[in-house]
């Protein structure tokens, strides 16, 4: 009966340890919220760092390959190019967010966070700050 009930508590004790061990992981976008209504998302402070860390980084858009995204340069080769690559306030529908995303050719070097901050910055205007 003493042999019974510790191979009860002994298989009691090893449940609950498996299942404590189990780790259920939900994944989330790492997204940002939307900065709040009047904070302007930066150009200079947030869009070009992505742009220093990924797009010139990568020996790409750093001058050889249009368009031209150092700093100093971007947001002009930005503006400036045809069809329109930036559609102010319009983030969901500029070239720029969309290559971006899954599927697009630039896909690879995006990421949610980067993605969302360079929507906010068009959906705010795109303005030069």
């Amino acid at each position: 009966m003493q042999k019974n009930k510790l191979i009860h508590l002994l298989s009691f004790l090893f449940g609950v340890f498996l299942l404590s061990a189990c780790e259920y992981a939900t994944t989330k976008p790492d997204v940002p919220p939307p900065p709040p209504p009047g904070d302007s998302t930066s150009f200079s402070l947030k869009v070009q760092p992505i742009f220093n860390a990924t797009c010139t980084r990568s020996g790409c858009h750093d001058g050889r390959v249009t368009p031209d995204l150092r700093s100093g340069k971007s947001y002009e080769a930005l503006m400036s190019m045809e069809p329109e690559t930036v559609i102010p306030f319009h983030g969901a529908d500029s070239e720029l967010y969309k290559i971006l995303q899954p599927g697009g050719s630039m896909a690879s070097y995006g990421n949610p966070t980067d993605n969302a901050t360079i929507k906010f910055w068009i959906d705010e205007g795109a303005k030069n700050n």
